[in-house]
């Protein structure tokens, strides 16, 4: 049998299936191939800084920031890894520029808010759906050492001109965006340790528990866990109840906020 001749055919990786799909599902041609390597024929679309961070984050947002190196980025993209430091020194530049993107999100979106409430429940309300949207966020938030952007900086800048006027010095003004945004980190928290466990059912999970903690339960020497399995056995907390617990703590967070706000205007502090 006669072997076939010429080049061997290149079968279409993940991420070219991936926009195949959506080009049949859209209804259009497949997109062209951004970065393709200079040593394969056809036409390619210029590869850019922009395409290099928006895949990042969608590599990230599916299977979290470990996921993400610029070897594994250049697989994702279909191109040759030495391409992408045209646009990218590293890796640690690569995880800030992330984050200043996923914060433009956010920044210069905002409706007006008129007290200084107002202005932080909703700044914080954003910084939480912004943690749902991209849990790998926490990982370089939720540190004493943050990587900071400029998206990211406007977005603290929100709560610093919220409060403004109020009498704090910055220090203080920073130590209450830190207590606000400690507990939007940490309620944030609490979500991703669920994403993490997600190949563990959650109804599965609560039943284990009850069955581990059954004697406990039933000596009625902790009225509380009695009650709380008997209102909702064996379940997990749902979407709804996790934003319902979250806005909860976050209004008796501003109340705080509030009580030094009005010691300050009082001039006790």
């Amino acid at each position: 049998m006669q072997r076939d001749r010429g080049r061997p055919r290149r079968y279409c990786g993940r991420a070219c299936q991936a926009r195949a799909y959506r080009a049949r599902r859209d209804g259009g041609a497949p997109p062209p191939r951004r970065g393709r390597s200079p040593s394969r024929t056809g036409p390619a679309t210029p590869l850019t800084r922009a395409d290099i961070v928006a895949n990042a984050i969608e590599l990230a947002d599916a299977e979290g920031l470990s996921a993400v190196s610029l070897r594994r980025l250049a697989a994702h993209l279909d191109v040759a890894a030495m391409s992408l430091y045209h646009h990218i020194g590293s890796r640690s530049e690569l995880v800030t520029a992330m984050v200043d993107a996923v914060f433009a999100e956010i920044a210069h979106q905002r409706p007006p808010a008129t007290g200084w409430r107002e202005r932080i429940e909703d700044a914080a309300r954003q910084e939480w759906a912004l943690y749902r949207r991209h849990p790998w966020l926490l990982r370089v938030l939720a540190t004493s050492r943050p990587t900071l952007s400029p998206s990211m900086v406007w977005t603290v800048d929100h709560y610093f001109t919220a409060l403004d006027g109020a009498g704090l010095d910055r220090r203080t003004q920073l130590s209450l965006y830190l207590l606000v945004s400690g507990y939007v980190q940490g309620m944030a928290l609490l979500t991703v340790d669920d994403d993490a466990a997600g190949d563990v059912n959650g109804r599965r999970w609560w039943a284990v528990q009850h069955r581990r903690l059954s004697a406990v339960i039933d000596s009625g020497r902790y009225p509380w866990l009695t009650e709380l399995f008997e209102t909702s056995p064996a379940s997990e907390p749902t979407a709804v109840e996790l934003d319902r617990w979250f806005g909860f703590g976050l209004d008796r967070v501003l109340d705080g906020v509030g009580v030094v706000l009005e010691t300050s205007a009082d001039g006790r502090t």
